[in-house]
């Protein structure tokens, strides 16, 4: 075992020191806390060796190399961790190591500080590195964790639920005008994050720029919203990035497991923030068209330019970012299927997607694109950049009279630009394409996201009930002309006898109902003629194609064939109707 020692260093001789003779050799005797004690001299007699409070001892790595560790006041303390380090190097030595030692004792901003490098590294937006980051940051701190150790869920737990939790309305200073940074600061949230609320709900400011004020009214209304809370959205958006950290951290063995894995989700559904809704066909055709003969110009792009951007983000689904690294040699529109190529580092799955266009969106664009550098973004600029593509947006709806929000059943469901990627989900689902196939149309990674971005609304639910079948009887009262008639390429035979010795035959009725919303469904109807039996009337509903050249089946009887020219004088005769309806 590595044996325990203590530095020490040079101090120079108090005046009228007084000097002692001991083992042979020079002390000097001082006073330490009330205490004499002798302090060996250095050879020239003029300064004095004052030791260490600390033990060190030294120990040789796995390589060879010796190294000097700090121990502890304590001796007994020193002298076990010397031990246990001498088993440790020998472990590493014999190739038995854990690499999640040598992290432990490293603060959690240092791995902070590597994990943003990974996640630049790995091509991810750069606006998305850091809203990560600053998140993981906020919940370190307010948590309070410094080391590997202080992590605990229940301290995160309680820290998110914090956030969420409801305050009290701060109460506004006298004035009538206030600066960003005053209500920043009196409210506790960003500048930023005032900035965009103003901007997304028109609130009223007074001047420009940097002398740009909020009235008092507009300050009512911001303290209100942050006397919220935040929403689940949110809360979902720390948790993830924190739990991605840690995973991180498991992933290349600085950590044995994740403290946070059985972190769960909030459900967004009980507490909607922003609800987006889709555009009809009707008004997104009114956008186009308004649009592309706008004259006005929304941070370099024309309204020729938005009329485009907004058709192909219909046609295609894709994002606003993805949108605005889109180039020309993207686009594949001289073949028999165009499509658009999203490079990898662009796409929010990190997969190359291969879009298939519409061929009247590919016929349009064709135009439009020849001549523009290949190289270069199609709808470049800033207007991708934080809320600025849905104010773009609301601009171009409001002058062509679509309503920004409307009110749904749940609050207000706004029409930004990410409502774009909505309305194209949406328009698969109600001209019937499937749910994998509009997930594969959509990258997503499952189904159950895809059933999000497709809405369904009251008259789509109501289209699908009037699809259903007539499920009502007739009425027993109802007096039905039944004839008997021959079945037609049969095998001629007698007619069919049930049980109680009741023929068969054929009665043609009226073609009633929504036939052309039912042109394949077929309704039969039993009933008795010439006499009593109890044999019940009945409905029987056949469907799909060909329906009309089945017969039914019912009652224990077959139908290889009636003849209706046999003997019925005596006999009563089983017939049934059919209709469409």
């Amino acid at each position: 075992m590595p044996k325990p020692y203590k530095l020490s260093s040079t101090r120079p001789l108090p005046p009228n020191a007084e000097i002692l003779e001991h083992d042979g050799k020079a002390h000097v005797r001082l006073k330490e806390r009330g205490k004499p004690i002798l302090f060996p001299l250095t050879k020239d007699g003029r300064n004095y060796l004052r030791p260490s409070k600390r033990w060190y001892f030294d120990i040789r790595d796995a390589t060879g190399t010796v190294h000097r560790v700090k121990g502890f006041a304590d001796l007994k303390a020193t002298e076990q961790l010397a031990a246990e380090t001498e088993r440790k190097a020998a472990r590493v030595r014999s190739g038995y190591s854990d690499p999640a030692e040598e992290h432990v004792r490293r603060p959690l901003t240092d791995h902070l500080k590597d994990y943003a490098a990974a996640l630049e590294a790995k091509g991810n937006v750069a606006a998305h590195n850091r809203a990560t980051i600053a998140k993981i940051s906020a919940v370190l701190s307010g948590c309070g964790f410094v080391f590997m150790a202080d992590v605990d869920s229940g301290k995160v737990s309680a820290w998110l639920a914090d956030l969420r939790r409801t305050g009290r309305i701060a109460e506004i200073p006298p004035g009538d005008v206030f600066a960003s940074s005053q209500v920043a600061k009196l409210l506790g949230i960003g500048i930023d994050a005032i900035r965009r609320y103003v901007a997304r709900h028109r609130l009223p400011t007074v001047g420009r720029g940097s002398a740009r004020r909020l009235p008092r009214t507009t300050v009512q209304t911001i303290a209100e919203w942050a006397a919220k809370g935040n929403g689940p959205t949110t809360m979902n958006r720390y948790i993830t990035a924190v739990r991605g950290f840690f995973r991180w951290l498991v992933k290349v063995k600085r950590i044995g497991s994740n403290p946070l894995e059985s972190m769960s989700l909030v459900s967004e559904k009980v507490d909607v923030r922003r609800a987006r809704r889709e555009l009809t066909a009707d008004e997104l055709r009114a956008l186009l068209s308004g649009t592309r003969a706008s004259k006005r110009t929304f941070r370099e792009l024309t309204g020729e330019d938005r009329f485009f951007l907004y058709l192909v983000a219909a046609g295609t689904g894709f994002r606003s970012n993805a949108l605005a690294h889109l180039t020309p040699v993207d686009f594949a529109l001289d073949v028999d299927s165009p499509t658009v190529t999203l490079a990898a580092r662009f796409n929010k799955s990190r997969k190359t997607k291969v879009q298939p266009l519409p061929a009247d969106v590919a016929a349009e664009l064709r135009d439009y694109l020849t001549g523009k550098p290949s190289n270069s973004p199609v709808w470049g600029g800033t207007w991708a950049s934080g809320c600025t593509g849905a104010e773009m947006l609301r601009r171009d709806l409001e002058a062509v009279g679509i309503p920004y929000a409307v009110e749904g059943p749940d609050g207000p469901e706004y029409a930004d630009f990410h409502s774009l990627r909505h309305t194209y989900l949406t328009m698969l689902g109600r001209h019937g394409v499937d749910l994998r196939t509009a997930q594969e149309l959509a990258g997503h990674s499952t189904p159950l996201l895809t059933a999000r971005y497709s809405h369904r609304r009251l008259h789509d639910l109501a289209g699908a009930v009037d699809k259903l079948p007539n499920l009502v009887p007739p009425s027993p009262d109802v007096n039905r002309e039944e004839i008997p008639l021959r079945l037609t390429g049969t095998d001629s035979g007698a007619a069919i006898k049930p049980d109680n010795g009741v023929r068969l035959g054929v009665v043609p009725g009226v073609v009633t109902g929504d036939t052309e919303r039912h042109q394949s469904a077929l309704k039969y109807t039993f009933g008795i003629v010439g006499g009593t039996s109890d044999l019940s009337t009945q409905p029987l509903e056949m469907t799909g194609a060909g329906a009309s050249q089945h017969r039914p089946a019912s009652l224990r009887t077959q139908l290889p064939g009636l003849d209706s020219n046999q003997d019925e004088e005596n006999q009563n005769l089983l017939c049934y109707r059919y209709t469409t309806g």
